[in-house]
């Protein structure tokens, strides 16, 4: 019986996973608008932004960025030191849509919109 389990264990050990030789293809190199959403995610800015806006938008994110500091505040309008899953709370993982960083803090902080108003 000692032989047996002796051998079997060896024979186990030995065959071990076959060797894969053949190496898989390469994928695509394309964007996506997940890839864009998670550019945004990790850059903090939104997916889709107007190329026409950028100066005023700039501006306005400036105005935001004050305020929320004023107001001691992260750049997500939450108390600072607040941690979130993922690292962002603007990328949903589940559903993979990126928000715009300017609409979810005027959504949570309505004051910031009122001093900090968008400029044509």
């Amino acid at each position: 019986m000692r032989h047996a389990l002796i051998l079997l264990a060896a024979a186990c050990l030995t065959t071990g996973c076959p060797k894969k030789t053949a190496e898989a293809p390469t994928p695509k190199e394309e964007t996506t608008s997940s890839d864009a959403a998670l550019s945004a995610r990790d850059s903090g800015t939104p997916a889709e932004t107007p190329a026409t806006d950028g100066g005023a938008r700039a501006a306005q994110e400036a105005c935001v960025d004050r305020w929320l500091q004023e107001h001691k505040l992260d750049r997500y309008g939450h108390p600072e030191g607040t941690m979130f899953t993922g690292g962002s709370p603007l990328f949903n993982e589940a559903t993979g849509e990126a928000t715009d960083r300017l609409a979810y803090v005027f959504a949570r902080q309505p004051d910031a919109l009122k001093a900090c108003p968008a400029t044509p």
